[in-house]
């Protein structure tokens, strides 16, 4: 591991002063981790006691590879690593905080491939329990009953031991190949907070995969699970079921919410309020390249929007007020151009919450799926939205070529383009890592905490995880949606 902090180098053309000061100095690290890389996304919180919040973030080696750092603590006021936790294969969840162990500081809750699904405690990074801790006699490769944890959600206590439990998805088997329709089918689980004990595992009623990390919230009749299946070319549905009939063991009553078509779901929903009426609506960016919003009271359609032509999503859409003074959500959302893994471009799309009308759209970057984050950037009262753009340059001769690549971020002001540069660009990828805004030290100036792999080569190298602050000239208070699954990340509503 090799660490360095850095000062104040970084150009922000986008910003404008906010804070009134008549000096900014930004506090800024960057840590290194040569043997790992990610997608999963960062979450802070303060495991050291010293007033500053903590990076958590989940690494990965390349698939099947054991990786030291798997789970990865950073201090959040100087980037060295507080602990790190191992594992067999990558982790792709993002962390789901908590305080199980009663001792005033969260735990950390985090789920991967080959059946991987762990709980560390926050303060010392020891492991509280294991799904299924490694066992060298398995066959992680080829065994269809070892598929994924996905990013947990928190319910009531459910086994009487007085600590919360965990909702999760379990599916995905890496082996199955584009076109092949006969994959395992997924889970929903239920494990104990306390113990990892399973206290539900039901399969999904249409016997498909699952990728999406479930929700939880009750509409106003009872807590409801809402969760998805198929992928990117099986098809599927998104489903919202009754938790005290998964509790029970069974999902036949569960209520389809939207129809996948010939693909199916992976990005996460959004919940939030479109018709006024108090109750939470459900928004979806469905794989095969449409934006859906569902009334959460009645379960009808409100409308649908997406770009025409041949266009596949992976990403969650972000909300904001971006147009009219409706005080309707509006909706920032990325779609491929072509399926993955041949995606030529990415389409950025702007949709009006109270229509469904596409307001703009702006072409920018090549294949990601991390998810865009809205705060107000240039101090102008509107929210702007915040993406990850992985870009490629071809250098060579006809003879001879290498492709480069490298990631940028850029600000959509207002959620619509021009979109403008806010860093300068780093070196390789960012997959699918989601940045944070957050304030790591509470002194009202935005934090945001972002992770990257350096290779310039290999796309998906898992290798070179670089975690960075970048602290900015922006109020901390403009955030309105700040990480991956929300600014809080335990629940999507706002």
């Amino acid at each position: 591991m090799s660490h360095t902090t850095a000062g104040s180098y970084y150009a922000l053309p986008l910003l404008l002063l906010l804070l009134t000061s008549c000096t900014f100095e930004a506090d800024e690290w960057s840590t290194m981790i040569p043997a790992a890389g990610a997608s999963s996304s960062p979450v802070a919180t303060d495991l050291n006691g010293d007033g500053y919040l903590d990076v958590i973030i989940g690494g990965a080696a390349r698939e099947f590879d054991p990786v030291e750092a798997a789970v990865i603590a950073l201090d959040g006021r100087t980037g060295d690593i507080l602990w790190q936790v191992e594992s067999h294969n990558q982790i792709v969840g993002t962390a789901t905080l908590g305080d199980v162990t009663g001792d005033g500081t969260d735990d950390v809750f985090i789920g991967g491939r080959s059946a991987t699904f762990k709980a560390i405690d926050g303060r010392t990074g020891s492991v509280l329990w294991e799904h299924l801790p490694y066992d060298a006699n398995l066959d992680y490769i080829n065994d269809t009953t070892l598929l994924n944890f996905y990013t947990a959600q928190w319910i009531a206590d459910t086994d009487g031991d007085e600590v919360r439990d965990l909702v999760t998805a379990y599916g995905g088997f890496v082996k199955a190949r584009r076109g092949d329709a006969d994959r395992p089918a997924g889970f929903l689980m239920v494990l104990s907070g306390k113990t990892g004990r399973t206290i539900s595992k039901v399969a999904v009623p249409d016997g498909k995969e699952t990728y999406v990390s479930p929700l939880v919230h009750d509409f106003g009749e009872g807590t409801e699970v809402i969760y998805g299946t198929g992928g990117e070319d099986i098809s599927g549905n998104l489903y919202r079921v009754a938790l005290d009939s998964l509790l029970a063991g069974s999902l036949v009553s569960s209520r389809i919410v939207v129809r996948g078509g010939k693909k199916g779901m992976i990005a996460p929903p959004i919940l939030t309020d479109l018709t006024a009426d108090g109750v939470a609506d459900i928004v979806i960016a469905t794989v095969d390249g449409r934006l859906v919003a569902t009334d959460g009271h009645s379960n009808q359609k409100l409308w649908s929007a997406g770009p025409a032509g041949d266009f596949d999503t992976y990403v969650m859409p972000a909300p904001g007020c971006f147009t009219g003074d409706d005080n309707v959500p509006d909706f920032f959302a990325s779609f491929g151009k072509g399926p993955w893994p041949d995606t030529d471009y990415t389409l950025h799309v702007l949709v009006d919450g109270s229509s469904g009308a596409i307001v703009s759209s702006d072409t920018l970057g090549t294949f990601q799926y991390a998810s865009p984050v809205v705060a107000d950037f240039d101090a102008d009262g509107t929210s702007d939205v915040l993406v990850c753009i992985n870009k490629t340059t071809v250098i060579g001769s006809k003879i001879h070529s290498e492709t480069y690549r490298s990631n940028d971020l850029y600000v959509f002001p207002g959620g619509r383009g021009p979109a403008r540069r806010l860093l300068v660009p780093e070196i390789g990828t960012n997959l699918g890592s989601t940045p944070l805004l957050t304030d790591l030290d509470g002194d009202g100036y935005l934090d945001l905490v972002t992770a990257g792999m350096g290779d310039p080569i290999n796309f998906y190298s898992f290798k070179l995880l670089n975690v960075k602050r970048h602290e900015l000239d922006v109020a901390a208070a403009t955030v309105s949606y700040g990480g991956y699954m929300g600014a809080g990340r335990m629940s999507c509503f706002q």
